[in-house]
């Protein structure tokens, strides 16, 4: 039990103190030390008799509250793993706790009554809400999904609703709470590969250049410029930035995180083209490339390329800066693991201090689509809500007071055919198949959620409509029988995220309809991306893409990355197809001129049935009327730094 070393421990003191001194006031001495052992057993009991209760309670959980039953004094001990005078101690605490009532046998073989007054569900609902308190959440929901009861799930989720929001602490600072399903852990700008991920490195870190609605501005450099051939980069820092551990970034900063990435990445499209890095100053560096790219003071200003301070990752490693990266940005993390991440704002920032003073985002998994979620008037509330709930947050809007922010996300969510793998899917009939056996319309209808409309592309200006609309079941089976396939059972791939793996089961099963096998695998998305292997023996991977503040940008990415699900399923005429037409990119000055290159990368593709477009998907946000400066990014999300409270009275 919880004594037995201090037991131990004591006993070896007092044997030594009676071998060493046998007077009278060392007896009193012992007696004082034997009155503190005694106190701590029953601190011990104190402290841990609800989790005693909790396995009483489990064991007899079919038994009603209130109920007396016969028990032995012998089984209560074995159950509970204690002496019988250490269960009587118990007893009496959980009789005192108004635990249990509890009327010991009178005599040899007599039977004790025993009567629990709380539910093993109320013990878990409290013990859950203590967990809360102390910010073991991850523990908290651990806890619950052990119930089998939903009604106390609903409880605990309707009581853990009412968190959230924006709270004052007794400092009075601006603290916003909201919830995200699942945790954060990988924010190393060098590796971020989801929206999330890339909008809390905005977060953190700032990159030499800043692109916003359409024009270029100054981040940690004050100015740039290049040669005419767009070769030679010259950049001037700005004096007196300081990291969020107080180190005074300069050159030296800058030039490490451009070998960094030299190193981490060297078959980066962008990276690979880097020459030479050259310090001129404390506060100024010159970076030559292999060949002109007009392009590459675009690519700067893309998060992959936010500052770290140098040394990054050698004292503590990379994986504790990937959880608690360091950068000079707004907001920097004090907190980040399974249960929350907490960001207190960077009061020396050089573009001024945020208004709120810490974000908490606590880990919610599938808070989405939880029937309980609600939340009382007064609270200020932010939430970024899925798709799905955008009937229910309708319907509960004068109710709570919310106001809503969407708008329909630039990109797709589209289905990759692997045709750098040799198989049946090098079968022009089978993907065309593919593309007309499923029903775009019914797949929105059925999964609903985010999925707003059916897709034509990542970009749809002057596109024909209906291609999002050419289901033809009767044709798709008649492609199949015309095609190469002999009934081998197809790898379709994806990467976590609940919306995706709901659609690949629709996909399988809407394939089996038509006589394709499918064996759908699932993955990390760091996994999935970084594993070749993985790569290289899905027949089709299904991916979503969305298009950035430089939607140019974004889709070079997507064709000329290493880790791209796209770049990687090509097949080599369709890749020097893209080359070549990346490389007229690199040399357009317009971004108009670039993205009409870019269509034709993407009607190509089209053509070959080499990439399906399925949907685009639905951002929304609800906040309540007293979050000011909300406002939604290319990606869905809310630059934090600019959100403040209005306050009425």
């Amino acid at each position: 039990m919880y004594h037995h070393s201090r037991l131990l421990l004591l006993t070896v003191f007092m044997d030594q103190s009676i071998l060493s001194k046998k007077t009278k006031e060392k007896r009193k001495v012992l007696i004082l030390f034997f009155a503190f052992y005694q106190l701590l057993i029953r601190k011990g009991a104190r402290m841990d008799v609800h989790d005693y209760y909790g396995q009483l309670r489990k064991h007899y959980i079919a038994v009603p509250k209130r109920h007396r039953i016969a028990v032995s004094m012998e089984e209560l001990s074995e159950l509970l793993s204690c002496t019988r005078r250490n269960t009587q101690m118990l007893l009496h605490k959980m009789t005192e706790l108004a635990l249990v009532e509890w009327i010991p046998g009178r005599g040899r073989g007599n039977l004790s009554q025993l009567a629990f007054l709380k539910s093993y569900r109320e013990l878990a609902f409290a013990k859950a809400q203590e967990l809360v308190k102390k910010e073991k959440i991850n523990e908290a929901w651990k806890l619950m999904e052990q119930l089998s009861d939903q009604t106390a799930k609903a409880d605990f989720m309707a009581w853990l609703t009412r968190q959230f929001g924006l709270r004052q602490d007794t400092e009075e600072k601006d603290v916003l709470r909201f919830p995200f399903y699942r945790p954060v852990l990988r924010l190393d700008p060098a590796y971020v590969s989801r929206r999330t991920e890339s909008h809390w490195v905005e977060q953190i870190f700032n990159t030499l250049v800043k692109y916003s609605k359409g024009t270029f501005q100054p981040q940690l450099a004050h100015y740039w410029e290049s040669d005419s051939e767009h070769r030679q980069w010259s950049f001037f820092l700005r004096k007196g930035v300081r990291f969020h551990h107080g180190k005074r970034m300069t050159a030296r900063d800058v030039a490490f995180t451009f070998r960094r990435l030299m190193a981490s990445s060297p078959a980066n499209w962008l990276i690979s083209m880097i020459d030479a890095i050259d310090i001129t100053g404390a506060y100024s560096l010159t970076i030559t490339l292999k060949q002109p790219n007009v392009l590459f003071i675009h690519g700067l200003c893309t998060e992959r390329f936010s500052i770290v301070p140098e040394h990054t990752g050698e004292v503590g490693g990379a994986n504790d800066f990937a959880r608690l990266p360091i950068g000079t940005g707004p907001f920097r993390l004090t907190r980040n693991d399974e249960s929350m991440l907490i960001a207190e704002s960077n009061e020396l920032y050089f573009e001024g201090c945020p208004h709120l003073d810490r974000i908490e985002m606590w880990v919610w998994p599938n808070y989405e689509s939880s029937g309980e979620w609600s939340v009382a008037v007064q609270d200020s509330q932010l939430a970024y809500f899925e798709a799905q709930l955008k009937q229910q947050a309708n319907g509960k809007q004068e109710q709570l007071e919310l106001e809503q922010v969407e708008q329909l996300e630039q990109g797709s969510t589209y289905l990759a055919f692997n045709l750098a793998k040799k198989g049946a899917l090098q079968s022009l009939q089978l993907r065309q198949a593919i593309h007309y056996g499923l029903n775009r319309q019914q797949m929105i209808a059925d999964l609903g959620g985010i999925r707003e409309q059916a897709s034509t592309g990542f970009l749809e200006e002057g596109i024909a409509t209906d291609y999002g609309s050419s289901y033809d079941f009767t044709y798709a089976l008649q492609l199949v029988s015309e095609s190469d396939y002999a009934g081998e059972t197809l790898k379709l791939y994806t990467y976590e995220m609940p919306s995706n793996e709901q659609s690949v089961e629709w996909i399988r099963q809407a394939c089996e309809k038509m006589g394709i096998r499918i064996e759908i695998g699932v993955f990390p998305i760091e996994e999935l991306a970084a594993s070749e292997e993985h790569r290289r023996e899905a027949d089709l991977i299904l991916g979503g893409e969305v298009l950035g503040e430089q939607p140019d940008m974004t889709l070079i990415e997507l064709y000329k990355s290493d880790t791209s699900f796209v770049a990687s399923s090509l097949c080599l005429e369709d890749r020097a197809f893209v080359d070549e037409h990346i490389s007229l990119c690199l040399r357009e000055q317009q971004q108009e001129a670039r993205l009409d290159i870019l269509m034709r990368i993407q009607e190509r593709l089209k053509r070959q049935f080499s990439l399906l477009f399925l949907h685009h998907s639905r951002q929304l946000v609800g906040h309540h009327q007293s979050l000011q400066g909300i406002a939604l990014n290319a990606w869905g999300k809310i630059n934090y730094k600019d959100v403040w409270v209005r306050r009425s009275r």
